[in-house]
């Protein structure tokens, strides 16, 4: 936990929320903003009762192009309309009180909105800054452990032909080439010996509704590494965080080999074995 990162992640919040609200002015135009700007759609999803995701947003409103708040593309006139009059259905009275009178909010209205929009922005941006931080510590880890055992780093390339990883070198972050869908990238790629791969997939996750997607990209590249390279690839999980036993199962009826951050010496027996095999 990091205060620092909570009070930027909050700072942040507040900025998206103004920017939204001036924009849209002050949510009786929310069209106009998202005609300049699809980033003000954070703001609006959590300004309504109840504050939704993007995929809830979707289901709401599916002519809406979630890609566009991360990108920030502005929306057609026709689209943003469409948003508008389902944001306008949804909107929190008591987030907004001033929109059913049709008139400026107050000053505490203002800072009402904001503080409520913002506390469940800044959360989310929270939380994944933390996630990505842990992740980032649990591929080190991992790439700590393989030099420690002597494996030697390789600059990362495309692999797209069997024996491209040596036996005990690894690649960090590269991609495996795949016959049916666009190359899949990989954390870490260790030769295994006999043109054999370990393709090595570190997923943190905070819950066991976050962990089924997380589950789901591994198993997804699993599937497609398997189809183009057969038994020459292996598939590997290192797990940290809440995941529930079902998904852990899933990986394992897939023939993913499954291991935990906090017992790496797991792992480490594991790869020295395959190198022995």
């Amino acid at each position: 936990m990091s205060r620092s990162d909570w009070h930027a992640a909050l700072k942040d919040a507040r900025g998206t929320i103004a920017d939204a609200l001036r924009a849209s002015d002050y949510l009786r135009n929310p069209s106009a903003a998202l005609q300049r700007s699809g980033f003000h759609m954070a703001a609006f999803r959590n300004l309504l009762a109840p504050p939704c995701s993007q995929d809830q947003f979707r289901i709401l409103c599916g002519s809406w192009p979630k890609a566009s708040e991360k990108s920030g593309s502005p929306l057609k006139s026709e689209t943003a309309d469409e948003v508008e009059a389902v944001l306008k259905e949804w909107f929190d009275p008591a987030a907004a009180p001033w929109i059913a009178h049709d008139r400026n909010p107050t000053r505490p209205e203002l800072r009402t909105a904001l503080q409520r929009a913002s506390a469940f922005i800044a959360l989310q941006r929270f939380q994944t800054v933390q996630r990505s931080r842990i992740s980032e510590q649990q591929e080190s880890a991992v790439i700590g452990l393989l030099t420690s055992l002597g494996w030697t780093k390789l600059p990362s390339r495309m692999i797209d032909t069997r024996a491209a990883v040596d036996k005990k070198t690894f690649m960090h972050k590269t991609r495996f080439a795949t016959a049916t869908t666009t190359s899949q990238e990989v954390d870490i790629a260790c030769g295994l010996g006999g043109t054999v791969v370990a393709a090595i997939e570190c997923k943190v996750t905070n819950d066991e509704t976050n962990s089924v997607k997380r589950i789901n990209d591994v198993l997804k590249k699993a599937a497609a590494w398997h189809a183009h390279w057969g038994s020459f690839v292996e598939t590997v999980a290192v797990l940290q965080g809440v995941i529930a036993p079902k998904d852990v199962h899933r990986l394992s009826d897939e023939r993913v080999h499954v291991f935990w951050s906090h017992d790496l010496e797991h792992f480490s027996s594991w790869i020295e074995k395959r190198l022995a095999s």
